[in-house]
Formats: structure tokens, C-alpha cells, sequence
């Protein structure tokens, strides 16, 4: 948006990178770090260097770090101004202005009936056509919550201009979306009534969703600091215990009661497993020390097999898939062993009764594309460690604390609550990254991502750094009952160029199939979906379709799925991805199964 390099922005003063704003950033900015209170949905209008005396306009959101320092999120918000002038212009300009919008604009009754639309609102809502938009009733079949709607306008009696309402509103393929409202009410000449509204609609679901983000970061970051602090003098404590139990255990007198002892050697052994605990939360808190050296991953998983058979009781199988060639990371052996030891721990108490540890290891690429799933990632080649169960699975409520410390669900004396905290901590020691996927009652996938070392041989990019994702024209039936990854991935899909069908269910999809069953190239299906399994979709796809005209199938899954994986073995257009996937996974995959 500046125009300038990532090299001339760091380390320079506001100013300096942005004269023209800098005279209303700067205040604000010090009164963020004065107060510790952040500074949300701010206006900030100028000029940049690259395109001196054109004023533009941005939207930020400014938050304290823990680190004295602060983050930002800034969206540029010249188009939205822009066509906030159409709106109030007539003729061919406006016309124009508002077809071209890449905003959604829109015209409603206050009855709740779309009057008029621009093109970006249709697709907006995920529809074909203007026509079918129209047709839309806003209380049923826009707004997630009707009631949501009927306050807004209550609140829009005594206003004329309304700016920044945040609502949820939902797609057609049932996605809830994020949109911020500003526009006008429309009101009669006689008596002021309202007749209406215009209104242009940004969705900011995924600003919201990088902001989410950014919280969550600044509270690990918090929480981090707090532990590392409790963690040095609880430390210093136990050293002063440890160092006088052994002195005085040298000091007792050979006549010494035998129950004295003993006691001498539990307050030690206590000592001990109080230092353990340290140990444990300087993990967390990213101040263990380090000893970072190359390092083959699958030789490594290799060799920990044995450690993992040994911890594991026989009524786990443990499976391993290593990719020879994944790679070479920078990291040291005894954290990551660490890291593994833990994920296997928690798969083995998610699995009392037995199951299956599934452990895989490959090379990938996180791009640009994967951010919505991965938000902080940086682009560029990784090697991914995934561990898998067939357990209990996690709601997401538990999903959603499961890296902070001293969070478990076991009962009270069993666990410390430290294992997946002492996992985050030390990925991120090593700059990589780790994301959880669990469905409840079928299994949790944990997967980390480590930087693949400098010395490891690359592939081959086009000119400026990034990779090509790979696509296609072909027809694509998505069945995904996770409206958040279903959306994703549509998104991804168009994006490279395929047509995409997409069904919230195992019984929509069959529909859905039926409907176009010869235009359609591959069916993307979850394992596990309500109504109708992935696999019962397969076998009455598979029993309807003629020999000769099989269409391809790509099946994700959470867990390992190892018994369907056997049973499909032998069907050559049948392909499997684990979650979490990764954009250049899942496209690669697509490309691989359709080619064959």
C-alpha cells in the first residue's frame, strides 16, 4: 500500500515512512502506549510517497503488545470511499461506479426485500444471478439472526447516516459472514417515515479473523511473560530446597531414625518434581535453552518409533508414514523429542480403550492462500510433522484453550495441563508453527510445521518468490459440513480457476451429484458428516455410476481413517488428504488424483 520495501519501512520513524500521517498517527500511537487500551476501526487519511498528491484512505486497528511495542492491522478503504461518492452521484458515473463497486451496494425496503444490488453484493452472498438476490428475504434468509435486524432499525430511527455496523449475515452455501453496513435511511418527504435503506456492505470476516488472531497472540505472549517470571523464582525457591536436603542428608549421623530419612528423600524427591514442573513452563514461556542443528526429520521419527512403542500400550497400533525426501529442519533433537513424547501422551489417554497413533511426516508449502486457516504463517517451504489419534476428539470450546497452560480436561491430580503448552511454546521457539484439528468421538490431528533448512535444495519458484498453486477448469462437487473450511476452500477453488459445487452434508451432496453427475470431475467429501458418512457417499456414487465412468474422489479426514484407507486401497481414482491441510496439499492432491 506504501509502495516502498519491507527494508525501508523497519527501523524507520513514522514520519519518515509516512509524512502526511504522521501527525495524526503519532499522537495516537503514544496515547495506545500510555493507557495500555486499544484503539479499534480507526480512520487515517493522506497521502504515501509512491503516489504524492493523491489523498487515500485507510481503516486501522491498533493494538498493545506485551512487548512494548504495537500491532496493526491496516485495510485500505479508498475504494469504499469512492464509491460511497457514487452513491450520492446520478447518471452514468454513479452507474457505472456502483456496477464496477468491489464493495457491495445495495437498496432494501424496510419490509426486508433487496430493491437493488451491484454485482459484488451477489457474489458477496455467494448467488449467480442479481434475480436471485432479489428474491431474497433479508429476516430469513440473509440475516443469521433475525432479531439482529429488527434492532438495527429500531437504533436507525433517529439517525440519517449509519457507519460501520458490524451484523452476520450468511451465504448461500450457509457461511456466516462478518459485514460492515454504512449508508443512509431512506425516509418519506411527508411524515419522515422510514421507507428503506441504501447501503454499501463490506465483508471484514477475515479482518475480524487475523484481529481474533492478533488477541490470541498478545495473550499467549502475556500469559508467556507471567510464567516465565513465577517460573525463575520458583526455580531460585527449589534450588535453595534441593542444596540443603543433599547437605543435609550428608549431615545426618549414621544413628539417624530411618523414618527420617525417608522423609528427607520425598521433601527431595518433591523438590525434584517441582523442578520438573519448571522445566516444563519455561517451555511454554520460550526461555529453554536451544540447541538448534540440522536435522533429517524422517530419520528422526525413525529412530523415535522405538521410544514410542515403549510409552504406548499395546492396544495402540502405531502407524508411520515418512516421505524420504521431506527434509532437513534447524532443531534441536531433545525438544522435539519433547514435542512428540507429549502429542503421543495425550493420544494415548484420548484412546483408553486402544485405537490407532497414526505419525506422518512430509514436505509442504504455506502460502498466502493458507492464512485463513494458518493466520500468521509466512510463505515458503516447511516440513510438517503430523500426529494423529483415533480417540475421543475435542468440542471446540476445548479447541479453543487447549495450548493454554494449566488447561486440562483430566481429572484433578491426573494431569498438569502443561504437555500442550510446553508443545506451543517450544514450536515457537523453533519460529515454526502448530495447528490442531479434532472432531468429536473420531480423533485430533496435531500438526507442526518447521522451516525447512537453508541447506536443503529448494523447488524451483517463478520470479518473485512465490509458487504457483496449481489448477485446473475442471468440476469440483465440495462436501464439507465445517462451514468455515467448506468456505475456504470454495473460495481456494475459484480462485485457481475450477468450478466449484458445494453441499453442507453427506445427503446434499449426494443431491447435489445427482443433479450434475455428468459434469462433475471429482467429489472432495469429509469422512465424517451428518446424515450420510463420506463413505456412504463414495459406495452410492461408486454403485450408480457406470464401469467405464468413474469419477475421481478425494477424501480429508481428521484422523488417520486407516480401515478405509485398506478397504479403498485397490480403487486407483481414490485419493485421501489429513487434516489440517495446507493450500499447496490440497491442490497438489486435486492435481495428482485427476491426472492419473
Amino acid at each position: 500500500m506504501n509502495g516502498r520495501s519491507v527494508a525501508e519501512h523497519l527501523g524507520k520513524p513514522v514520519r519518515e515512512v509516512l509524512p502526511a500521517i504522521a501527525p495524526t498517527l503519532e499522537p495516537l500511537l503514544g496515547r495506545i502506549l500510555e493507557t495500555g487500551e486499544p484503539a479499534l476501526n480507526i480512520e487515517v487519511t493522506g497521502e504515501t510517497p509512491a503516489q504524492p498528491g493523491i489523498t487515500r484512505y485507510w481503516r486501522a486497528s491498533y493494538f498493545p503488545l506485551a512487548s512494548d511495542g504495537i500491532g496493526a492491522i491496516v485495510v485500505e478503504d479508498t475504494p469504499r470511499r469512492h464509491a460511497e461518492r457514487a452513491l450520492r452521484r446520478s447518471g452514468a458515473d454513479y452507474r457505472a461506479m456502483v456496477e464496477q463497486a468491489t464493495y457491495g451496494i445495495y437498496r432494501s425496503s424496510l419490509e426486508g426485500r433487496f430493491l437493488k444490488v451491484n454485482p459484488a453484493l451477489v457474489a458477496m452472498l455467494g448467488y449467480d444471478s442479481e434475480a436471485e438476490v432479489l428474491a431474497l428475504e433479508l429476516d430469513r434468509d440473509v440475516y443469521v439472526d433475525a432479531a439482529e435486524r429488527a434492532r438495527n432499525i429500531e437504533r436507525a430511527r433517529t439517525l440519517e447516516r449509519i457507519s460501520g455496523v458490524q451484523v452476520q449475515w450468511k451465504r448461500r452455501d450457509g457461511h456466516h459472514i462478518t459485514v460492515r453496513l454504512s449508508g443512509r435511511v431512506v425516509r418519506s418527504e411527508g411524515d419522515g417515515a422510514i421507507k428503506g435503506f441504501e447501503m454499501m456492505a463490506e465483508d471484514v470476516t477475515e479482518q475480524r479473523t487475523l484481529e481474533r488472531a492478533l488477541q490470541q497472540a498478545q495473550k499467549m505472549e502475556t500469559i508467556g511473560r507471567l510464567t516465565s517470571g513465577i517460573a525463575h523464582d520458583f526455580n531460585n525457591l527449589l534450588t535453595v530446597i534441593l542444596a540443603q536436603s543433599n547437605l543435609m542428608g550428608k549431615a545426618l549421623p549414621d544413628a539417624t531414625p530411618p523414618q527420617v530419612r525417608r522423609d528427607l528423600e520425598e521433601l527431595t524427591e518433591a523438590a525434584r518434581r517441582g523442578a520438573e514442573l519448571v522445566h516444563r513452563l519455561l517451555g511454554f514461556s520460550r526461555h529453554e535453552t536451544l540447541d538448534l542443528r540440522p536435522l533429517s526429520v524422517p530419520e528422526w521419527i525413525r529412530e523415535e518409533l522405538h521410544t514410542l512403542r515403549r510409552l504406548l500400550p499395546a492396544t495402540i497400533e502405531i502407524r508411520c508414514d515418512a516421505e524420504p525426501a521431506a527434509g532437513v529442519v534447524e532443531a534441536d533433537s531433545g525438544a522435539l523429542e519433547q514435542i512428540l513424547l507429549n502429542l503421543a501422551t495425550n493420544a494415548r489417554d484420548a484412546m483408553p480403550d486402544g485405537g490407532t497413533l497414526h505419525v506422518d511426516v512430509r514436505r509442504t508449502r504455506l502460502a498466502a492462500e493458507d492464512r485463513p486457516l494458518h493466520a500468521w504463517v509466512q510463505p515458503g517451504a516447511y516440513v510438517s510433522l503430523a500426529v494423529s489419534d483415533t480417540g475421543a476428539g475435542m468440542d471446540p470450546q476445548t479447541q479453543a484453550h487447549v495450548f493454554e497452560p494449566f488447561f486440562t480436561t483430566k481429572p484433578a491430580g491426573v494431569g498438569t495441563g502443561l504437555g500442550m503448552a510446553m508443545v506451543y511454546g517450544l514450536v515457537k521457539q523453533h519460529h515454526g508453527f502448530v495447528h490442531l484439528y479434532s472432531e468429536v468421538g473420531q480423533g485430533t490431528t496435531v500438526k507442526i510445521y518447521l522451516r525447512l533448512a537453508h541447506e536443503q535444495a529448494l523447488p524451483a519458484t517463478p520470479a518473485g518468490g512465490e509458487e504457483r498453486l496449481p489448477g485446473g477448469s475442471d468440476a469440483i462437487l465440495l462436501v464439507e459440513d465445517d462451514p468455515h473450511l467448506r468456505a475456504v476452500a470454495q473460495r481456494l477453488f475459484e480462485k485457481v480457476g475450477y468450478r466449484v459445487f458445494a453441499a453442507a452434508d453427506g445427503q446434499e451432496g449426494l443431491a447435489a451429484y445427482r443433479a450434475r453427475k455428468t459434469g462433475v470431475d471429482l467429489v472432495i467429501t469429509d469422512m465424517v458428516m451428518p446424515k450420510i458418512s463420506g463413505m456412504q457417499l463414495y459406495e452410492t456414487i461408486r454403485s450408480a455410476e457406470p464401469p467405464d465412468q468413474r469419477v475421481k474422489v478425494l477424501f480429508t479426514s481428521g484422523y488417520p481413517a486407516a480401515d478405509f484407507r485398506q478397504a479403498l486401497a485397490g480403487d486407483p481414482d481414490v485419493a485421501f488428504l489429513t487434516k489440517p491441510w495446507t493450500a499447496s496439499e490440497l491442490l497438489g492432491q486435486i492435481r495428482s488424483l485427476l491426472e492419473r
